[in-house]
């Protein structure tokens, strides 16, 4: 004799065990996308013996300012989803630090003129 509940609860019991299958799969990816996106921006062993990144300022998502040191000299560029500008560079490192100084504020702002300048003029010096 067959007892009508018993088969309902099997089936039951499968479209719990797929339900929790499909979550746990969704929570693995979940956190995969999140750890991929936490680890983008590490790059572990690839550590340059002459060139070091002293300091970076984003802009936008895609582009930026960055101070690198390369062999004793200090290089002051802008970056963008393109192209990389060199703004400046120093034999020695700024004496303000970035963004709290008159000096370092005020060759950056004749820069960015200049560069605006030059975009306004159709890229003629």
């Amino acid at each position: 004799m067959k007892i009508p509940g018993k088969r309902r609860k099997k089936l039951g019991s499968y479209f719990v065990q797929i339900f929790w299958s499909f979550f746990v799969l969704v929570l693995l990816l979940a956190g995969l996308f999140l750890l991929a996106r936490y680890l983008k921006n590490f790059r572990i062993g690839f550590k340059s013996r002459y060139i070091e990144i002293i300091d970076r300022l984003p802009l936008s998502p895609k582009a930026g300012l960055v101070l690198l040191k390369v062999n004793d000299k200090y290089y002051f560029a802008g970056y963008g989803e393109d192209n990389v500008s060199l703004l400046d560079t120093f034999e020695n490192p700024p004496a303000e630090i970035p963004g709290y100084g008159n000096v370092f504020e005020s060759r950056l702002n004749q820069k960015i003129s200049e560069v605006v300048g030059q975009i306004k003029s159709g890229g003629k010096k």
